[in-house]
């Protein structure tokens, strides 16, 4: 007898990510986590593990996973593996190295404040990594005597590239002071970087321009655009790839460049119909491996860089991506195998490995545990918005769902807002879908203009226009899933994280249609949001002006405006370390709610940033998410 998903199943799910095949392609390394911290970790424990391509035997763990064992990755021969663990000092990465048949890992680095990324170079000779800079002794010694005054926009510690031989000695850096690295890969004979003026989060609204960095420190000019940069380059190093994402006005977005041996920068691909994740070279050094978000599902192609055709490798799936990861493909040497993590909404995360355009096979199985419990099935579902935009999303059914029965249904919403739902696994702390579908409930994840995936017009549709066009997008996907007969139109709800939170408090100050709403970490008032972490993202790349020059704008989306129209009982949840959305924006509206009569409950969470990290905090908005829709929607008393 198949059983109802709970908590401890919740908390118990591992989230396999970060795939990566053997050159040989006989093996695929990989971690396993978990989406929370306990104690005074910042970092959650995971671990390294190997599965066989063939599948032929069980997964086995490669480290021990005790510490944050993470970003595994082969030599070019194939005889070690190097990786990132806090093992030595926790919540501080450095890389170790370990022979592929297993032993001792050796640490390499011994960087003050950690290492962010690496690579090695394609003769594995060397092994490049990010390091911010650390604090001297005397900002050491005035943090402990709490003489630490922070001077704004000053004093930055920025992000640097070293490099140092993988037998051991002095790590040197090929970067100056001022250069913050976001990104960088291997080129003949040096490195090419991408960086940005300072470590602000600001500065993603900026050009990132790319440099090459020769082994002996010399930097030379390369390219720039106007928009941030990623980069990737061939085996050989003799070419490069970049992606140039975001755009105002008329100007193309998500574009994807190329630079091979003796030929100029070149555009090979521009307005994509989908977003554009990621563009890596395939092993010949003529051909990218592309992948694309298109609606609710992910697509990974190989373009051939002198006939420009694309060859579909893998659709009608879904590839992992999380807080902390980002969709992945890893191929082998000869570029014959493939490897990556797929998931699906009643399907957590698992590797999955096959021939290059061929079949994949599952070779992991990390969640066993949910193998005799009932979840909701998902399906993407359309529908017409009221001025003939067609709208999609993601419709998760009751777990026992019954043909003809309707349901209680709450719309969930994506945050970002340039964000999307996909048909990927939906049970966690930020991600209710599969634990409101264990209590009964249908769930409609719609994708209102504004979302990725869809193109660049349609990502920019709501510019201007929070709250106005996309929540009716919100409402025509509820009456649509009440027409299909699966929605009670008497038992409905509303809730979301960040902009899903803005769009929540948006929805209780237009429609009394909703039974109850949640708002986590939302946005409600746009005046006031200029004093988060990124104050140049709502003037510079969404209201396109800013406050003080056209306050209306702001006032105009603004869910604080509209709230004295406000009936509908709301949760309002809200970390009190939030710096994207300031805790003040929570307790705005929660204030006037509280002014006005409205039933409404706050809760805030010590220590939490935007993204919940701790077990207790999640397993207790999990909870009460619950707890307030059975009230106010199922009209059941606690």
């Amino acid at each position: 007898m198949a059983r109802t998903l709970t908590l401890d199943d919740i908390f118990a799910i591992e989230r396999v990510t970060d795939a990566r095949i053997s050159p040989d392609g006989s093996w695929v390394a990989f971690v396993v986590t978990r989406e929370f911290t306990e104690g005074e970790r910042a970092l959650p424990a995971s671990g390294v593990w190997m599965a066989p391509f063939d599948g032929a035997a069980p997964a086995r763990p490669f480290t021990a996973s005790i510490h944050t064992d993470k970003s595994p990755r082969w030599s070019p021969d194939g005889r070690a593996l190097a990786f990132l663990s806090d093992r030595e000092t926790p919540d501080i990465l450095q890389i170790y190295i370990m022979h592929a048949d297993g032993g001792e890992a050796r640490k390499l680095t011994s960087a003050k404040a950690g290492v962010s990324d690496f690579a090695w170079s394609p003769d594995g000779a060397r092994i490049a990594y990010l390091a911010p800079d650390a604090q001297t002794e005397d900002e050491e010694k005035r943090h402990k005597e709490r003489d630490d005054a922070i001077h704004v926009d000053r004093d930055y510690k920025f992000t640097r590239l070293w490099v140092m031989d993988v037998v051991g000695g002095e790590a040197r850096t090929l970067t100056p002071p001022e250069y913050q690295v976001r990104d960088f890969a291997w080129r003949h004979e040096g490195w090419a970087i991408v960086t940005s003026p300072t470590p602000r989060e600001d500065d993603f609204t900026l050009a990132w321009p790319l440099r090459l960095v020769a082994e002996d420190g010399a930097i030379s000019h390369f390219w720039e655009g106007k928009y941030p940069v990623g980069i990737a380059s061939s085996r050989d190093g003799r070419a490069l790839a970049w992606t140039h994402s975001s755009a105002l006005g008329e100007e193309s977005a998500d574009e994807v460049w190329v630079a091979r041996a003796g030929e100029d920068p070149r555009l090979v691909i521009s307005d994509y119909s989908g977003a554009t994740a990621s563009a890596r070279f395939m092993p010949d050094g003529q051909s990218l491996l592309l992948i694309g978000v298109e609606g609710t599902r992910t697509v990974v192609g190989q373009l051939d860089l002198d006939s420009g055709a694309v060859e579909t490798l893998l659709a009608g799936r879904t590839l992992e991506s999380g807080f902390a990861s980002s969709y992945q493909v890893s191929v082998s040497a000869d570029g014959s195998r493939m490897a990556c993590v797929l998931e699906d909404v009643d399907q957590p995360a698992e590797v999955f490995a096959g021939e290059l355009g061929g079949a994949l096979r599952r070779v992991s199985a990390r969640n066993q545990r949910l193998a005799d419990v009932s979840l909701g099935r998902g399906e993407t579902v359309e529908w017409s918005a009221p001025d003939g935009l067609r709208i999609e999303g993601v419709l998760i059914y009751p777990a026992n769902y019954e043909e003809g029965q309707r349901y209680p249904l709450i719309a969930h919403i994506h945050g970002g807002p340039t964000w999307q739902w996909t048909m990927r696994f939906m049970g966690g702390w930020h991600d209710w879908g599969q634990w409101l579908a264990a209590r009964g409930y249908a769930v409609l994840l719609p994708n209102p203009r504004g979302s990725s995936g869809r193109g660049r017009e349609y990502a920019w549709n709501n510019r201007r226009n929070w709250g106005h066009g996309d929540f009716a997008d919100v409402l025509s996907g509820v009456d649509a899933m009440i027409e299909r007969g699966i929605a009670d139109p008497d038992r409905l709800g509303i809730g979301g994280w960040s902009y899903g939170g803005y769009m929540t408090a948006w929805a209780i100050g237009q429609t009394d249609r909703f039974k109850a709403a949640i708002v986590g970490a939302g946005v409600s008032d746009l005046l006031s949001m200029q004093a988060s972490d990124i104050p140049s993202w709502l003037p510079s790349s969404i209201m396109l002006a800013p406050s003080y020059h056209e306050p209306e704008v702001y006032l105009r989306s603004s869910p604080i405006t509209y709230v004295a129209n406000a009936k509908t009982p709301t949760l309002v949840l809200h970390g009190a370390s939030d710096e994207r959305v300031p805790l003040g924006q929570g307790r705005e509206l929660y204030t006037a709610l509280q002014a006005l009569g409205v039933p409404s409950e706050m809760v805030v969470y010590p220590r939490e940033p935007h993204i919940f990290q701790e077990r207790n905090h999640q397993r207790d908005l999990l909870m009460r998410v619950a707890a307030w829709f059975d009230r106010w929607v199922k009209g059941e008393q606690g």
